[in-house]
């Protein structure tokens, strides 16, 4: 399948752009990289605007990066879009499927580590202040490799972030994590917001939160769901465990 995604950010080793491959093909999907107006389908990141108005591929979970943009999906499949914001600037039904696709990254990892440190820094790739505000802390980097990432995140009690993936990933496995914008990463606050309008929340910098775990698992069933859709039905029934 010819997917985009952002195959140069942090030259092609950010964090958040490349789960987007990663997941797809641990749902069984071969991808391609294509440019966003060429892509069958786009997935993790805030990407929208990489795809033309009238555009008829898939959309999975993508969102824009600031205010203001819009797109007409009308021609394209759309699964899910990453939160509220980037639907209603779609002028998409109040129905469409709502996450971010990296709410699934605790797939990629085979078991959690213990708790063996009480904070963790994890700053965008753009954010060179972050960890001397915390010198201190350990820090991990979102242009490594992955799963080390993971562990790292899960093997903290709390996050300082400035990356929307580290935050997410915190989030995901079940780690208090705490925003602390930069203003070099592009956006502002607009894609943190569009990420917890996704289970009606609002985030705030400077403190501490944690998504619900009921409504972030009627997210991720939803999101599995539209994945699976996308792969033969052996796959899918490989990865439920059925």
């Amino acid at each position: 399948m010819k997917v985009y995604w952002c195959a140069h950010c942090a030259k092609g080793s950010n964090f958040g752009d490349i789960l987007g491959p990663l997941l797809l093909r641990r749902y069984g999907v071969e991808v391609e990289w294509a440019p966003g107006p060429e892509a069958e389908l786009i997935c993790v990141g805030s990407i929208l605007a990489r795809v033309p108005d009238g555009w008829t591929g898939t959309v999975l979970g993508s969102g824009f990066i600031r205010s203001g943009t819009t797109r007409d999906l009308s021609r394209a499949t759309v699964l899910a879009v990453r939160g509220e914001l980037t639907r209603d600037a779609c002028s998409l039904p109040a129905s469409t499927p709502l996450g971010d696709p990296g709410i699934l990254v605790d797939e990629l990892l085979e078991e959690r580590p213990p708790k063996s440190r009480r904070a963790l820094v994890v700053p965008h790739h753009v954010d060179r202040r972050m960890r001397w505000r915390h010198l201190r802390t350990p820090v991990s980097s979102v242009t490594g490799d992955p799963r080390k990432l993971l562990l790292d995140i899960a093997s903290a009690e709390l996050v300082y972030t400035s990356s929307l993936h580290g935050l997410i990933a915190a989030d995901v496995l079940g780690v208090p994590h705490i925003l602390e914008p930069h203003e070099k990463v592009r956006g502002g606050l607009f894609k943190f917001q569009d990420y917890v309008s996704a289970f009606g929340e609002t985030i705030t910098p400077g403190v501490e939160r944690l998504t619900d775990r009921a409504a972030m698992q009627r997210r991720q069933d939803e999101l599995r769901a539209a994945f699976r859709s996308l792969t033969p039905p052996h796959v899918g029934s490989v990865l439920s465990g059925s």
